[in-house]
């Protein structure tokens, strides 16, 4: 045994020596002039030999690839560049068509959307009385166009009366009392619902009162109720009320806002149409007016 570990110990370099001149023979480092990476030799074979292709420092990996094959040498007759080359151009040529006919079709897609939202601005467009009888003065209106006026105000007093219809069976042109069982069903049945969290001790409540009262009967479109706040800890906690009175907007069953005691109207002795116009600035209100409109409530 021992001396097969001499024996061994003394082979041992000379198999190393015999790898390593077995590596040199089988392998041997391209310089870049031959072979398929003629031209294209590494950056660190152009440090070590000047006489090497030249790159520029800026270049990136994808810049250093070759896009096609190139003539490399005197003797090429460039036959595969050539071919090469009809294929990139054949290729960028059908990138180019897809591309146009993507922005055609893009093009089309949103002509389309267009033309359906102006019809539809249209449609929404209220037709008065007397635009209609202004259009039958007209020496100038077409009896198609008249007529389409006609029926698109039909149409628009059949919609308007259905939805009249629908707000006076959620109780909407009133100003009620509700109790706490109902109150998500009457702030999630009405697209706008105001609640007045109050006490009968506080006078401002009842002040508040006067004035939800006329927004009521003014306002059809909004729901307008009152809430005792004693008898409703529950929701007096979860919507964090604090001081009263307090007005809570709802839009879609989501409070947008609240009118916190007289904050933001001046005093005790403020118009309605004030407390009405902050109630429209947070979606609580429908109907078009403006903070100075002398309304008849």
């Amino acid at each position: 045994l021992k001396f097969g570990q001499e024996e061994a110990e003394t082979s041992r370099p000379n198999i190393l020596i015999t790898n390593a001149a077995m590596t040199g023979a089988k392998f041997k480092m391209s310089d870049g002039s031959q072979g398929m990476l003629k031209g294209q030799a590494p950056d660190a074979f152009q440090r070590v030999d000047p006489t090497m292709p030249k790159r520029s420092c800026h270049d990136t990996d994808f810049e250093r690839m070759p896009v096609k094959p190139q003539k490399t040498y005197a003797d090429s007759t460039g036959f595969t560049s050539q071919c090469a080359g009809l294929a990139t151009d054949n290729i960028m040529d059908q990138v180019l068509v897809n591309k146009m006919n993507e922005s055609m079709k893009q093009g089309m897609t949103d002509g389309y959307a267009a033309r359906v939202e102006e019809e539809e601005s249209a449609r929404n467009e209220i037709v008065t009385k007397a635009e209609i009888e202004a259009k039958e003065d007209s020496a100038t209106c077409e009896d198609d166009d008249l007529e389409m006026l006609r029926a698109r105000r039909r149409e628009q007093m059949k919609a308007a009366q259905e939805k009249r219809l629908k707000y006076q069976q959620l109780g909407h042109g009133n100003y009620d009392e509700i109790d706490e069982e109902v109150f998500l069903k009457t702030v999630t049945s009405s697209e706008r619902c105001v609640v007045h969290f109050y006490q009968n001790r506080f006078e401002r409540c009842k002040i508040l009162d006067m004035h939800l009262s006329r927004c009521a009967r003014k306002f059809f479109g909004t729901r307008f109720v009152k809430l005792n706040a004693e008898k409703a800890p529950f929701f007096v906690e979860k919507l964090n009320i604090k001081t009263l009175p307090c007005a809570v907007v709802f839009c879609d069953g989501v409070a947008r806002g609240r009118q916190i005691g007289f904050e933001g109207l001046g005093g005790d002795e403020f118009p309605t149409v004030q407390f009405a116009w902050r109630v429209k600035q947070w979606g609580g209100i429908e109907e078009d007016f403006g903070p100075e409109d002398d309304i008849d409530w």
